[in-house]
């Protein structure tokens, strides 16, 4: 929030924020002004100006987009709140970093749950706001959508504070590729000192990556002729399914 300003006579007004009794104006960054009770921001908000700030005649110059502020607003007033239902996350992403900001608190709690539904999309952004918020749930949620990318990539979008505990998530991951991947590169004997199973042929194709451990069903789709061949590869995808359940969720903060 900036210094109060002079409203421009250029300014558009919002058609939903234009009470005459007004007592606090705000402008977005796209120059329309929303008026607003200053009683509403107290009881619903604890980041906007406090009852003795003065606005007599000015401004409160806001950085969110009118669209954003639009929908904001409507969480201080005693009425419906929007559900945010289908909101797509271009617009729910800055709406949630505005109610953070400025601590509406009905808004705060709607774009949370809302966030959960844009995942395994926006994976890296979600996960980002879970840390910077303190939504530990919905971080651990968001992580493992990470693992099928990419280090280099997932490096480039996540923060220093949070890379390093992704991380150390992800190595848990490579630890079960580690344990689990000797039959792919080994194959399997049918009979003890025989020669290896000609079957085993169709593993050796298969992602070793731990992009793999996230695509399970794939890797697993192609059936084996023989009886012994597919006893070994439902114990083996049992035993992976079993190490990745072992994994410790996310943890924004980890020793």
């Amino acid at each position: 929030m900036t210094t109060p300003s002079t409203s421009s006579s250029s300014s558009r007004k919002s058609e939903l924020f234009d009470p005459a009794d007004a007592d606090v104006v705000f402008q977005s960054c796209d120059g329309v002004l929303f008026g607003v009770h200053r009683a509403n921001l107290q009881t619903h908000t604890d980041g906007f100006p406090p009852a003795e700030f003065a606005t007599a005649g000015e401004v409160c110059a806001l950085s969110e987009s009118a669209e954003t502020l639009e929908a904001l607003f409507q969480f201080v007033y005693r009425r419906r709140h929007p559900t945010l239902a289908g909101l797509p996350f271009a617009r729910l992403a800055p709406l949630a970093e505005a109610a953070e900001k400025y601590q509406v608190f009905a808004a705060m709690n709607i774009c949370h749950i809302r966030m959960q539904e844009h995942l395994p999309d926006n994976a890296a952004e979600i996960l980002c706001y879970a840390a910077r918020h303190d939504y530990p749930a919905l971080a651990a949620e968001a992580a493992p959508n990470l693992i099928s990318m990419p280090l280099i990539e997932v490096a480039s979008v996540l923060p220093p504070d949070i890379l390093l505990p992704w991380i150390k998530y992800r190595h848990e991951w490579e630890k079960v590729l580690d344990a689990v991947a000797v039959p792919l590169r080994k194959g399997h004997r049918p009979l003890i000192l025989g020669p290896l199973c000609p079957d085993c042929s169709h593993l050796r194709p298969v992602d070793l990556s731990v992009r793999s451990l996230r695509r399970l069903d794939t890797v697993f789709e192609e059936p084996f002729a023989l009886s012994l061949c597919a006893s070994f590869w439902e114990h083996w995808r049992g035993d992976v399914r079993r190490r990745i359940a072992r994994i410790r969720g996310f943890a924004m903060a980890q020793g």
